[in-house]
């Protein structure tokens, strides 16, 4: 916490300190702004105090995790943006097209690679289009 030698050096100790002052304290709005100025100056504390990054979703990390990254039901239906339920019709006895799938204590367990690969070769092109590469250099038609 602020105390009267140190003045606030982030956000958070900022909002503590001014509720920490008795009820009816007034403070010059130069002040504030003096203290605000000085938490927005200091970028490192600001880096900390900011959110870290949302996860990636298992739609980005199948195609980016090593292939023999092993998931679960949850997480293939993530990846193939499907329901539990889709993945349960498509790897049980009576699917016609099943997803590459081994059972760990009557648990279904995947393979990332084989379930790209399985995502790969069922999915319906419509219209193919170039494949560019990070610096815009067209690759290759799909």
């Amino acid at each position: 916490m602020a105390t009267a030698e140190r003045a606030p050096r982030t956000l958070a100790e900022l909002r503590e300190w001014l509720a920490a002052a008795p009820p009816g304290t007034m403070l010059p709005a130069g002040a504030v702004l003096g203290l605000l100025d000085d938490v927005v100056a200091t970028p490192s504390v600001l880096t900390r105090e900011t959110a870290a990054p949302a996860p990636e979703s298992w739609r980005v990390k199948l195609w980016t995790v090593p292939a023999e990254t092993r998931l679960g039901v949850a997480e293939v239906a993530e990846a193939a943006g499907k329901p539990k339920s889709w993945v349960y019709r498509h790897t049980g006895p009576a699917a016609e097209k099943r997803i590459p799938h081994r059972k760990l204590d009557g648990e279904l367990v995947f393979v990332a690679g084989e379930v790209r690969a399985w995502l790969r070769d069922h999915e319906q092109i419509v219209e193919a289009g170039p494949i560019f590469d990070g610096d815009g250099r067209r690759l290759r038609a799909v």
